[in-house]
């Protein structure tokens, strides 16, 4: 029998000791200090040119201080230069974009650094052309922040990641980290963090191929004293093969709740490495084709669970309400790691399975849902296998009876269709003609009433503005849209979908949000389009094909004002061309491929 090995997350035992050169500290008095009097008090470390700021040298906030950018600004940074806030405050909330970003995008700069700073905050920020931005013994807050093409450059002693964590727990929420060269976010194996992820994107991310996921942590907290939350976001098209979704790779202890997430296109999906120190709810989440490597001796596990040993307890890790859909391997088990995955037989509800495993499939071991390649037993129970009968999905779980050294998957009883609740995936939304279009699909339905299309203007409070009446009995994929003629000529505003049964339960899609104003001016040739089309899009950032049923088909970044994107790939049909610019908003228009 072929032996599977995964290829994890490699996170690096990081050391915070570095040594820079020459810098300017503000006196740590107690100011507040704008741009402009950087630029008039830091003697030629920060200077004004044009409408642009640019840092020289080394700017140190100091204890006390405050700096503080609320006005629309580019800032840009020589290739050693960085903003180090020691125990000050940074923060930034301009009406619309501050960019920090490289004086020469080639070389990049270090970035910033925050080091004991608890009231730093960051709203509508632009980090980009970075090493890192590096928090050491911080909690901050980002809200609405756009982090792309940073790890520049070969240094990792700054922080080796987008955002580099060391002992931080930041709350990050409706941001989008694109297109990093390595991991979007990373936290050092021996090194304690806990982000708040919140309804934020990650995408491309990982594109110098390292054996490295989007979101590479190791970990948490000791005792449970804080947890990881990664929650309503969407872990996307992994910029190489060699890049996995979440990885998780501690010395020490995890505490984490992964739910309501979208982890789709990676290399594999999710993975823990230990013991009894991990401790994680894995639930609601859509694990979604993790193949992009397509070598199933190497990867490509929607959720892969190693380590322990003999006499450890194995993981806490409870795994129930995931689709696990299109993978390589559904759920992959080695070592002693024993994760719950579907336990009835108990009274606590939480574990009770309702996985649904949906035609995870490799050629060394095709349609293999679930591969115990380990001596123990484990719960797998109340679970769907695509399947209404107990020995087909006994043909999908490879374990004790195809090799009697492996342990038992105990799989019985399992769900059938007719058990299924209303399975939704594929939320999107995106603005065309000042009209919030929403799109979302059910791979099931069991007993459905109708979906109400809830907005909201703070991401709290929401209220119903429309109504789609669902199929009530379905086990295939059923598509749904509703257009919303948005409130607001500006500013931010939040879609979820709420999912009505028949006997009135009710559940809630992942919040999705998007920003009214004005259209992005872009055009496009030719149209109908067959092999190639070439978008003129002067503010652009990323370029998107969509297709008929809100899913993104194809993605690319712009170098130039001036794209061309080839389609030969794509089938016969109406898509539209999606623009997204640095601030989040977006223009669509219809092309068709005959």
């Amino acid at each position: 029998m072929m032996k599977i090995h995964l290829l994890l997350v490699c996170s690096l035992l990081m050391t915070t000791t570095m040594a820079f050169s020459a810098q300017w500290p503000t006196p740590g008095t107690g100011v507040t200090y704008t741009l402009d009097s950087l630029v008039a008090k830091s003697g030629g470390v920060v200077l004004k040119s044009g409408t642009d700021y640019v840092v020289t040298d080394t700017v140190i906030i100091s204890e006390n201080d405050t700096l503080s950018i609320t006005d629309d600004a580019v800032v840009k940074f020589t290739q050693n230069s960085f903003f180090w806030v020691k125990k000050g405050v940074f923060t930034i909330a301009p009406p619309t974009m501050v960019v920090l970003t490289a004086e020469n995008i080639a070389t990049g700069f270090l970035g910033v650094r925050l080091d004991s700073s608890m009231g730093s905050s960051f709203k509508k920020m632009v980090f980009e052309y970075a090493v890192s931005f590096r928090l050491t013994d911080t909690k901050a807050y980002f809200e609405q922040c756009t982090f792309q093409y940073n790890n520049v450059g070969t240094s990792t002693s700054f922080g080796n990641g987008a955002m580099a964590l060391f002992r931080s727990s930041p709350v990050i929420e409706n941001c989008r980290f694109l297109f990093n060269r390595r991991s979007a976010i990373q936290g050092g194996a021996n090194i304690a963090n806990a982000p708040k992820i919140f309804n934020s994107l990650f995408e491309g991310n990982n594109t110098t191929g390292q054996n490295v996921p989007q979101i590479n942590l190791g970990a948490t907290s000791a005792g449970g004293a804080d947890t990881v939350k990664i929650i309503n976001s969407q872990i996307i098209n992994a910029g190489s093969t060699n890049a996995g979704g979440i990885g998780f790779l501690p010395v020490g202890e995890v505490y984490a709740l992964i739910t309501g997430n979208t982890i789709r296109n990676n290399r594999y999906g999710l993975t823990f490495n230990g013991a009894q120190n991990i401790h994680a709810y894995v639930g609601y989440n859509v694990i979604d084709s993790n193949n992009i490597q397509g070598n199933p001796a190497l990867g490509g596990s929607g959720i892969s669970f190693t380590g322990g040993s003999a006499s450890s307890v194995g993981q806490n890790v409870i795994v129930s309400n995931n689709i696990l859909r299109a993978n390589l391997w559904g759920i992959t088990i080695q070592g002693r790691s024993r994760p719950n995955v579907g336990n009835i037989s108990n009274s606590d509800t939480t574990d009770d399975g309702r996985n649904m495993f949906i035609n995870n499939n490799n050629a060394s071991t095709p349609l293999n849902d679930f591969y115990n390649n380990s001596p123990d037993d484990v719960f797998a129970q109340n679970n769907y296998w695509n399947t209404d009968i107990p020995d087909t999905a006994e043909a999908r779980i490879f374990h004790n009876p195809d090799l009697n050294t492996l342990g038992f998957v105990n799989y019985l009883p399992i769900m059938t269709s007719e058990m299924l609740p209303v399975t939704l995936t594929n939320f999107t939304v995106w603005v065309k003609d000042e009209q919030a279009l929403l799109s979302w699909q059910t791979l099931s339905e069991e007993n459905s009433s109708h979906f109400n299309v809830q907005r909201s203007f703070n991401g709290k409070e929401f209220l119903a503005v429309g109504s789609v009446a669902a199929a009530g009995h379905s086990n295939k994929t059923i598509s749904y849209r509703f257009t919303d003629g948005m409130q607001s000529n500006e500013g931010k505003h939040f879609y979820r979908v709420e999912m009505v049964d028949k006997d009135g339960t009710k559940k809630y899609s992942p919040v999705r949000m998007v920003t009214a104003g004005k259209a992005i001016d872009f055009s496009f040739y030719p149209n109908p389009a067959k092999d190639y089309v070439v978008v003129d899009a002067k503010d652009a950032f990323l370029i998107s094909i969509v297709d008929g049923n809100g899913r993104t088909v194809f993605s690319q970044k712009t170098n130039t004002d001036q794209n061309i994107l080839g389609i030969s790939q794509l089938a016969a049909g109406t898509y539209y061309l999606v623009v997204k610019d640095n601030s989040g908003q977006e223009s669509s228009k219809k092309l068709v491929k005959p």
